[in-house]
């Protein structure tokens, strides 16, 4: 089902400081920047390869929508761990039989081509948890 860590979330307030600090502290190399629609809401992210995982840092442009609300009620850090799954249909099929609750109720178009459902925050501890399917 889950094949590995795809990418860790974390919001943040000013994408391109947030990135300054990651490239020239770490020594990290940025990806690709996207602009990506969620729920009529326009996220910028980033994407920091390290190894297979990625870090990826997500800025809103928006007052309302999942990372506007987080920022307002945690500030700037890590929102979600992203699992890679080969079928995302299926799996989100399977989970949703048994009851498991996800936001939005379906599976939506996330960043790079993926298709991505993201398990409410409650499911897993208050963490949200996106499963994703690259394209």
């Amino acid at each position: 089902m889950i094949t590995k860590i795809e990418h860790i979330g974390i919001v943040v307030k000013d994408l391109n400081r947030s990135l300054q600090r990651y490239t020239s502290l770490l020594d990290l190399k940025v990806e690709e920047i996207e602009e990506v629609k969620v729920e009529n809401v326009v996220n910028r992210v980033a994407f920091l390869p390290i190894g297979e995982t990625r870090i990826e840092l997500v800025e809103t442009t928006a007052d309302t929508g999942l990372a506007a609300e987080f920022l307002k009620e945690r500030g700037e850090g890590i929102h979600h761990v992203a699992l890679e799954v080969e079928d995302l249909e299926s799996v989100f099929s399977d989970l949703k039989s048994t009851g498991v609750e996800f936001l939005w109720g379906r599976i939506i178009q996330g960043s790079r081509g993926s298709k991505v459902a993201f398990f409410k925050a409650e499911e897993f501890n208050g963490v949200y948890i996106e499963l994703v399917q690259r394209h």
